[in-house]
């Protein structure tokens, strides 16, 4: 696995929440936005802790089955959006990290979006 400094440098200047979880479902990093977007379930705290002790029911359902597609062969990222009350909307993608072929986690990055700047092609 990547070190956590070398996290910290990849995704560091990146605008948007990271938080990456292994293959067991443990969160093993997280940027400096992930940590303050998490600070009502406990920011950088949550390191090392289960992403599934994270979420309800329903979603740790979603995040296994997610899981099982990835580690099936079929590393299609998964994306939701969310509209929030102060217009702008949020994005979610839970993107699947391979290394050597392996399965080895999820990266998950959220951003807001204005609607005013989001394009169809």
């Amino acid at each position: 696995m990547i070190e956590h400094n070398e996290l910290g440098t990849l995704f560091g200047g990146l605008r948007a929440s990271i938080t990456i979880a292994d293959e067991e479902f443990r969160i093993v990093f997280m940027n400096d936005l992930a940590i303050e977007h998490y600070a009502y379930g406990g920011g950088e705290s949550l390191i090392g802790t289960n992403l599934l002790d994270c979420h309800n029911a329903d979603s740790q359902t979603m995040l296994r089955q997610m899981y099982e597609r990835y580690r099936a062969g079929d590393l299609t990222p998964t994306r939701y959006r969310e509209d929030e009350e102060d217009g702008l909307g949020k994005s979610d993608v839970m993107i699947p990290l391979v290394v050597a072929g392996q399965f080895k986690g999820v990266a998950e990055l959220i951003w807001h979006e204005r609607p005013d700047l989001v394009f169809d092609v």
